[in-house]
């Protein structure tokens, strides 16, 4: 089974802005569906892509984004479904990629909702027809939950699926870590009390909860406790409520997932718990990566926001933050620092802005490096991810 089993239709580009010479591109690749079902396909990456593009922070960086879709039949619908994971069918349909659940990834054992398939096929088709892509996600006709994050993402249509998609994409793209706080579920982990003691890389979670040197202490308002919560018992997932307001940036234990000495940004976000928004440190890293494909214009237009806000006061508005808080002008500053950056194929030193105002605390003053051009499509190098379970 495999490439024998249907074949690639070709690409169709569902949104973006045509006038972007540098977009960041993603691809939605159909996986499972047969030649009956190609409307329904369709449908489902129109759904996807309409989801996408209405939450905090991409409805604010529309400009930076093209999405298309990439038609693929299959013989038959589904995923394999293999009888060893628990609830496990033993369905085998014969699909294009071999999408399967039950796999283990970087897991102790398999897991059923540990969905996967042949990346280096999908890889080839994409970039045959999509040969710009920055992002592939596979869309998987079967209604049994899973996902997984990794070079590339892959998600069913099971019930939530559009939230099951975003929160994949947050793995490959912007290098978010889970930050549930449970390996395999609360009832039956092992092992998983107390986090390890070295530092993520990933920029969401941390072992570290002192204000001063928090990964993300600029988010953080001088009265609230670090740590923001602590679990009093660390054989289990801390029971106890959100003590503080949702949008509360702190030190949350319990992240990782690891019951103790581990924190995440906030109480909730879409790294936590499906349906929620994305936390303050997720908007950032989206943003910072999002802001260098703008197009030109739009990045001129924020320059002038700041420098009428430099005159005439705090009159920023923001989707995704309330705008009259710090936060809101830390995190717009930060996404323009970025920006300029990415300006630098077509802006003197001498001609930057002045920003060190709005530097955050603890970064250089000297701007982010950036990519100013796409790669040649044979040239592309992308870094294998740890994959990760839903």
């Amino acid at each position: 089974m495999g490439l024998g089993d249907g074949s690639v239709l070709g690409a169709t580009k569902i949104f973006g802005h045509g006038s972007n010479s540098n977009p960041w591109t993603m691809v939605l690749v159909a996986e499972g569906y047969t030649n009956m079902q190609t409307t329904q396909f369709l449908m489902d990456a129109q759904s996807f892509a309409n989801t996408l593009i209405a939450i905090a922070p991409f409805d604010t960086l529309l400009p930076a984004i093209n999405i298309y879709r990439l038609d693929v039949t299959s013989t038959e619908s589904g995923a394999d479904d293999p009888a060893a994971c628990e609830g496990g069918t033993g369905a085998a349909p014969a699909t294009f990629f071999d999408a399967s659940f039950c796999n283990s990834g970087n897991l102790p054992a398999p897991i059923r909702r540990l969905l996967r398939v042949n990346e280096e096929n999908v890889i080839t088709a994409v970039s045959a027809h999509v040969p710009h892509w920055d992002m592939i996600m596979v869309l998987v006709n079967s209604t049994i939950y899973g996902g997984s994050g990794g070079t590339i993402a892959v998600f069913s249509m099971a019930q939530g699926a559009n939230e099951i998609g975003i929160h994949e994409m947050g793995h490959t793209a912007f290098r978010l870590a889970d930050e549930y706080d449970y390996w395999e579920s609360c009832a039956t982990d092992v092992d998983h009390d107390n986090h390890p003691a070295q530092e993520p890389s990933q920029p969401n979670v941390t072992i570290d909860s002192a204000r001063a040197t928090i990964k993300w202490g600029n988010l953080v308002l001088a009265s609230t406790p670090m740590p923001t919560t602590s679990n009093a018992n660390c054989a289990v997932c801390d029971p106890q409520p959100n003590p503080f307001s949702a949008d509360t940036v702190g030190a949350y234990e319990g992240t990782d997932y690891y019951h103790c000495d581990a924190f995440r940004p906030q109480f909730n976000c879409r790294m936590r718990k499906l349906g929620h928004p994305f936390c303050a440190v997720c908007r950032r890293e989206i943003v910072l990566a999002l802001t260098l494909h703008l197009p030109s214009k739009t990045v001129s237009k924020d320059i002038k926001d700041i420098e009428k806000q430099n005159s005439e006061g705090l009159k920023l508005k923001d989707a995704e933050i309330h705008p009259w808080e710090e936060t809101a002008l830390a995190e717009r500053l930060s996404r323009l620092e970025g920006t300029i950056a990415g300006m630098a194929h077509f802006i003197t030193r001498e001609q930057r802005p002045d920003l060190g105002r709005g530097a955050l605390r603890g970064e250089a003053d000297t701007p982010r490096e950036a990519r100013t051009s796409k790669r040649a499509p044979g040239l592309r190098r992308r870094p294998v991810r740890k994959r990760r379970s839903t």
